[in-house]
Formats: C-alpha cells, sequence, structure tokens
C-alpha cells in the first residue's frame, strides 16, 4: 500500500505538472494571438480576466478531453523514470517487489483518468459544446456564418439561406425548395429570417419563418400536410403566429441545419444514437464511427499507456532519454494507426465498426505482448 501511495502521488505531481504547462503554453500563446478581441469584447461585456475565464474555462474541459492519454502516458513515463533515475525502482526490485506490482499504480491511475475523460466527454462536454463553435473574434455569436445548403431527409425540404448566426440560432434570408408533393403554395418559400424553436404543445421542432415574402399570401393559406402530419402550419390555423410568418416541421436542429461539427463532436452518445435514428438527417458514416469509438476509447487509451509502461518498468534496461524517445515514436505509430483506420472508414474503404474496432484489435494484442515481460 505504502508503494502505492507513493507512485500515485508521483504520477499525479508528473500529470498536473504536464497538463498545467501543456494547457499554459496552449493558452498562453492563443490568448496573446487574440488579446486585441478580447480586449474589444471586454469593453462592451465587462472584466478582462472574467472574459478569459469563461473562454478558456470552457477550453479546458475540452483540452483534458483531447490530450489525457497521452497525458496519462507522459505522466507514466516521468514517474517511472524518476523511480529508475534515484535507483529506487533497483531497490524495489532488489526487495522482491514484481514489476507489475510496480507498474500496477500507474495502470490503476491511468484507468481513472481515462474513466473521469469518458464521464466529461459524455455529461460535461455536451453542456458546453456552444461555447466550442465561437471563436475569440466572435464571442457573442452574432458574427454571421457561410451557409450550405441542406436537406431535411424526411420532409425533402431543401434549406438554402445567405447565412446563419449561432447567437438566437437564427438564419438570414431562408429560400426553402419545396418538393413536388408539398409544392401547393409554388416551388419555394422565401422569408427574411428563419429561427429554430424546439418542440412545445403548441407545435413540433422546427423553423419560424418570419418576413415571408413568397408566397406573398401566406397568412390565408391553409398548412401544407404530408403523411398526416403538417409540415407547413400558417396563421389561417395557428393563431400564435404572427403576420407574415409560417412555421416548418423539421427533425434537424440549428447545429445540424448549419452543418457544425460541434453537435457530433461534442454531443454525447445517446444525442449520436439519436442522430443516426432521424430519419431528417441523413448522417454520414462519421456519426456511427464516432458511437463506436466513443464506447472503444478508454480501452484505446489504456493500451496506449500499456504500450508505454514496458518501456521503462520492463526488464529491458534503457537509459531515459531513450525510453522516451521509443515512447513518442510508439505514440505517433498509435495514432497514425487510429486515425488512419477512421479514415479509410469514413472513406467508406470498411465499414464503420470496423474502422472503430481495427486499431483495438491491432494495438491491444501488441500492448499485451509487450507487457508481458512484467507478468514473470
Amino acid at each position: 500500500m505504502l508503494i502505492d501511495r507513493y507512485i500515485t502521488r508521483a504520477m499525479l505531481h508528473a500529470f498536473v505538472i504536464v497538463f498545467v504547462s501543456l494547457a499554459g503554453l496552449y493558452f498562453v500563446f492563443d490568448a496573446f494571438t487574440n488579446m486585441e478581441d478580447f480586449i474589444s469584447h471586454a469593453a462592451k461585456s465587462g472584466s478582462l480576466a472574467r472574459v478569459l475565464a469563461t473562454y478558456y474555462g470552457c477550453r479546458m474541459v475540452w483540452f483534458f478531453d483531447a490530450t489525457s492519454p497521452v497525458i496519462s502516458l507522459a505522466s507514466a513515463m516521468f514517474a517511472l523514470s524518476w523511480l529508475e533515475r534515484h535507483n529506487e525502482l533497483t531497490a524495489l526490485l532488489a526487495a522482491g517487489v514484481t514489476r507489475w506490482r510496480i507498474a500496477r499504480p500507474v495502470i490503476v491511475f491511468a484507468a481513472v483518468v481515462s474513466i473521469a475523460a469518458a464521464v466529461s466527454r459524455e455529461l460535461v462536454i455536451p453542456r458546453i459544446r456552444h461555447t466550442f463553435a465561437r471563436t475569440a473574434n466572435d464571442l457573442t455569436g452574432e458574427a454571421a456564418q457561410p451557409f450550405d445548403a441542406r436537406y431535411d431527409h424526411a420532409t425533402e425540404i431543401l434549406f438554402r439561406a445567405r447565412a446563419a448566426r449561432a447567437a438566437g440560432q437564427t438564419i438570414e434570408s431562408p429560400s426553402l425548395l419545396m418538393p413536388p408533393h408539398l409544392g401547393d403554395y409554388g416551388p419555394q418559400l422565401d422569408a427574411a429570417e428563419a429561427k429554430w424553436l424546439p418542440a412545445t404543445a403548441d407545435h413540433p421542432a422546427g423553423f419560424l419563418l418570419s418576413g415571408v415574402r413568397e408566397p406573398a399570401d401566406i397568412d390565408a393559406l391553409q398548412p401544407l400536410v404530408a403523411g398526416g402530419q403538417p409540415i407547413v402550419t400558417t396563421r389561417a390555423t395557428a393563431g400564435w403566429l404572427e403576420p407574415k410568418q409560417c412555421f416548418v416541421a423539421s427533425a434537424v436542429t440549428f447545429e445540424q441545419m448549419i452543418g457544425s461539427t460541434n453537435w457530433s463532436q461534442y454531443s454525447g452518445t445517446p444525442e449520436l444514437l439519436a442522430a443516426i435514428r432521424n430519419p431528417s438527417l441523413g448522417v454520414g458514416l462519421d456519426v456511427p464511427l464516432r458511437v463506436h469509438a466513443r464506447v472503444l476509447q478508454p480501452l484505446l487509451d489504456m493500451a496506449l499507456v500499456m504500450l508505454g509502461v514496458p518501456l521503462v518498468a520492463g526488464p529491458a534496461r534503457r537509459g531515459i532519454f531513450v525510453a522516451v524517445g521509443m515512447c513518442v515514436a510508439m505514440t505517433v505509430l498509435f495514432f497514425i494507426t487510429v486515425l488512419g483506420s477512421h479514415a479509410l472508414a469514413v472513406g467508406e474503404a470498411w465499414t464503420a465498426s470496423l474502422g472503430a474496432w481495427i486499431p483495438l484489435l491491432t494495438l491491444a494484442p501488441l500492448a499485451a505482448w509487450r507487457a508481458q515481460p512484467m507478468w514473470q
């Protein structure tokens, strides 16, 4: 137990130092690069310190999620190398302590970090993902973003627009190309603005179009219905609508409509599964791949650690710098394997499930083979 506490404390110190160093380097460089934007925003909203704390506080969570596997490995290397440098590793082995016993607290610590990252990925990041879409020069989300045409695959309506704004979840100058079975109003619906609204007792989820220009008599027209469900609701049957407004039902959210990668990259697994089942969205292979990768990520994190730990705790005696160099090369090979497999899955070279599982099926046996001398 004393050995566990000693090595765990060394791991914790190393983890904090590496994390703070890397995060500080990234955030200081980014802050100085965008300082004019922060100062300009602080002049409108208050303290510069509050602006920086809000902006980088959320990104600290993202940074932990993105770097935790590598930092866990680096912490293990530093902690075990420190034991080796001060001949404590030799003393422990001479006292009859096995290499597995020495490596056990390192592996447990890495597992705890991996679980913490998974919890953050599923519970914390989805709640703050909207902040990741706002850059330093658009902290309020009011800047216009380009809008690429996107289909609602359930209704077959093609959404086109001039621009979109994250603040208020609005789309500027929407022009909706209507399919033939919804063409009673004409080939398209033109409006000044569209705002996404969640489902309520009055209407399903969808977009509220204001300042409708085409058709000009929208207020007098009857709703458009498809499959027994109202797709376009007008003021003729919905008293909650204002003049020159109509409501277009759509199960595609604002984030999904503007093509933001935030909703898929930073959504929880239940949201990703709901998106796959959503007939309106028509997701690509990247979303099923991300679901599989989410499930396997903790196992891959542990495989990375198990590939690195034997370089220091194994029976082969290497210099610290040689072990660190080999660890860096092994980490590069690890990520090339993972990212390459994912890229081939997105490129439809094989299925999404294979793209996520092949790295684990390749690297886990290699990690077990590399760690085998520690069990002896």
